[in-house]
């Protein structure tokens, strides 16, 4: 679950590049974002929990 979380932040960084560089839809952009950071975030924390235990 982790590793799908990490890619979905991957992915979700890729949208929000391309909507910067394009001067995509704001709503977009802000939605990438977001996807983004909690994707990236929950994705390591997922993976430091499964290395603790």
């Amino acid at each position: 679950m982790a590793i799908l979380q990490i890619i979905t932040g991957i992915l979700g960084a890729v949208v929000f590049v391309k909507g910067i560089l394009n001067h995509g839809e704001l709503t977009m952009t802000i939605m990438s974002l977001i996807l983004m950071v909690l994707g990236l975030i929950l994705g390591f924390k997922g993976l430091y929990n499964i290395k603790k235990h």
